[in-house]
């Protein structure tokens, strides 16, 4: 025997059903979108920091080789990192982003070619010979080839970060608010690090600014 189904059993969703699901889906989306937007946010700010890292640590391996090589015969003014071009800031700052140096530091942390950062800079302990208004300060030979700071920017429109003291922080640790911490002569004048001078070495730069002062004016303006 067949069993017909009546008309009653097809009916579909009402009009005031379909609004009632509408609403419930829209009120999920407001809740699930904000929070996958950071999730994703907080998933390349976390691919950042490990670029930066990468980048830090494949420039103190590149340091400590080239401490075993020329360590004990570096001179007052030369170079820590040779081949590049010197600014104008007088305090030695060079420009090594088209360096043998920079080429195997980017190529050890995976960030060569069109993964280069858009921006990343360097300070170790300062082998400059004009030390004119610097005060005093104190430098040892392994201070030379210590990464004691760093400033990484992975994309043109990614938050700046910098290395400090043994930690990344997206704060600019060169200002406490409005007092400088490191003096025109890049002598650290507070904290755990005070009385050390550091020089800075520039190993990508997409930015077009240079070390003859644009590049510094840029990065003072960052927030």
């Amino acid at each position: 025997m067949k069993i017909r189904h009546t008309g009653k059993d097809n009916k579909g969703f009402t009009l005031v059903e379909l609004i009632v699901v509408i609403v419930i889906l829209a009120i999920l989306a407001a809740i699930l979108v904000p929070a996958l937007l950071g999730y994703i946010d907080k998933a390349k700010q976390q691919r950042y920091i490990l670029n930066a890292k990468n980048c830090m640590n494949a420039t103190q391996a590149e340091l400590v080789e080239l401490y075993a090589k020329y360590g004990s015969s570096l001179q007052l003014g030369d170079p820590v990192i040779p081949g590049g071009s010197t600014g104008t800031s007088g305090n030695g700052d060079i420009d090594v982003s088209n360096t043998t140096f920079a080429k195997k530091v980017l190529e050890t942390a995976d960030m060569s070619g069109d993964k280069k950062p858009y921006c990343f800079m360097i300070a170790v302990g300062s082998n400059w010979k004009n030390a004119n208004g610097a005060g005093t300060y104190t430098v040892t030979e392994h201070d030379k080839y210590t990464v004691y700071y760093a400033f990484y920017m992975e994309t043109k429109d990614a938050p700046p970060l910098y290395y400090y003291n043994g930690n990344w922080t997206k704060t600019n640790p060169r200002a406490n608010g409005t007092k400088e911490v490191f003096s025109s002569a890049n002598v650290i004048k507070e904290g755990p690090l005070q009385g050390k001078r550091l020089q800075y070495y520039l190993i990508s730069n997409k930015t077009g600014k240079s070390l003859s002062g644009s590049i510094w004016t840029w990065m003072k303006e960052m927030k």
